[in-house]
């Protein structure tokens, strides 16, 4: 399944329905989630935009996968891309 072009404001929603708290939103263009602690942060951009300021071509390639932490379940979000539940082990 190839990702779509969806504009961040309809993914936004979606991540909201899903228990995201938006940490910075700039209208259309931009869209940050709060990450608590953690050092990774979820952020939405265009696809040409961000594209642009990678220097990459806006089609893309690779994995439209993600796995995350937590319990929920399974989804896909408006842009195409699948997300998947993942628990860590703890080690001993």
């Amino acid at each position: 399944m190839s990702p779509r072009c969806v504009p961040p404001a309809a993914s936004k929603r979606f991540y909201v329905e899903h228990g995201l708290t938006v940490a910075k939103s700039f209208g259309r263009m931009y869209v940050e989630f709060a990450a608590g602690s953690s050092p990774i942060k979820l952020a939405l951009y265009p696809r040409r935009a961000l594209a642009k300021d990678l220097g990459v071509a806006a089609d893309g390639a690779g994995s439209h996968r993600l796995v995350i932490g937590g319990s929920a379940g399974p989804c896909t979000d408006p842009d195409g891309f699948a997300w998947e539940a993942a628990s860590l082990a703890p080690t001993a």
